[in-house]
C-alpha cells in the first residue's frame, strides 16, 4: 500500500534536514595512527676550535756564523752577537710597563763582506689579546734606527750606548735618549715563541730575540732579500725604559 502525500513529506524534509548539517557538528575524524611527528630540531654545532700554530725553530746560529765566516770568539760585530746566542735567556716580551724601549748598536750586513753600523732601537707594546691570532703573544715589536737626519738624536747616541752597557744613568738631556722615549711612530710586527723560547718577530725576513745577563736584548734579524744566507742586522740592546 502507497503511503500517503503527507507521509512522503515529512520523510523527505527530514533527510534534507540530516544533509545540511554544519560541519563540526557531527563526530570528529580519528586522527592518523600513521602520521609521523614533527623532527626534533637540528643540534647546534659547536664551534670548531682554532688551529694549532707550529712555534718556528730557534736561529741557526751554526748556520749564520759559518755565512758570516766568524772567527772562534770574536771580540765584536754581527759575529759576537750570534756568540751571545748560544748563552742567552729565553725573554718574555713584555714588560711591566706595557711599552719597553731599547737601544744599542747595529751591524747591517750585506752580501757577507760588506758592514754598516747603525744606532738600532727596539720598542714591545703590549696588545690585547683579541688582537693577535693563534701563536702570537700579546704585544707588537718595533724595530727601527736613528738616521744621521736627526742630527743630535744621532749624534749622541754612541754616549747614550755606553752609559747603559756600564750600568750608568744617563743623563737626561741626552738627545738620544729623549728621542727614544717620545718617539711615536713605530713600526708593528707579530712576534710568537719558538721552540727553545727565543722570540721570533715578523719582521724583514725573520728576526730573532733573547735575552743577555745584564737584560740586555740580542737581535738577529735576517734582510728581506738577501745576496747571502748572512745578510740581515745584528744587534745589541740596552733597556731605555720598561
Amino acid at each position: 500500500m502507497h503511503a500517503t502525500r503527507p507521509a512522503a513529506l515529512l520523510l523527505f524534509a527530514l533527510a534534507a534536514a540530516a544533509c545540511a548539517e554544519p560541519p563540526g557538528q557531527g563526530s570528529a575524524p580519528a586522527a592518523s595512527s600513521t602520521a609521523s611527528a614533527a623532527p626534533p630540531p637540528a643540534p647546534t654545532p659547536e664551534p670548531s676550535a682554532a688551529p694549532a700554530v707550529a712555534a718556528p725553530d730557534d736561529i741557526d746560529v751554526a748556520a749564520l756564523k759559518k755565512a758570516l765566516k766568524c772567527l772562534p770568539e770574536a771580540k765584536g760585530g754581527a759575529c759576537a752577537v750570534l756568540d751571545a746566542f748560544a748563552t742567552c735567556v729565553p725573554w718574555a716580551g713584555v714588560v711591566p710597563s706595557g711599552d719597553g724601549r731599547w737601544i744599542g748598536r747595529g751591524y747591517v750586513i750585506e752580501g757577507s763582506n760588506k758592514t754598516t753600523e747603525e744606532i738600532t732601537i727596539l720598542r714591545s707594546k703590549r696588545v690585547p689579546s683579541s688582537e693577535v691570532g693563534p701563536g702570537q703573544l700579546p704585544l707588537r715589536i718595533g724595530i727601527a734606527n736613528i738616521a744621521k737626519e736627526e742630527g743630535q738624536a744621532h749624534e749622541q747616541g754612541d754616549k747614550l750606548i755606553r752609559a747603559l752597557a756600564r750600568g750608568d744613568v744617563a743623563a737626561r738631556s741626552n738627545a738620544a735618549l729623549e728621542h727614544v722615549k717620545k718617539r711615536e711612530t713605530w713600526p708593528e710586527n707579530f712576534a710568537m715563541k719558538t721552540r727553545g723560547g727565543q722570540i721570533y718577530v715578523a719582521s724583514q725576513g725573520g728576526g730573532f730575540l733573547c735575552q743577555g745577563p745584564k737584560q740586555q736584548l740580542f737581535l738577529a734579524q735576517r734582510a728581506a732579500t738577501r745576496g747571502s744566507p748572512g745578510d740581515g742586522l745584528y744587534a745589541e740592546l740596552w733597556p731605555v725604559t720598561w
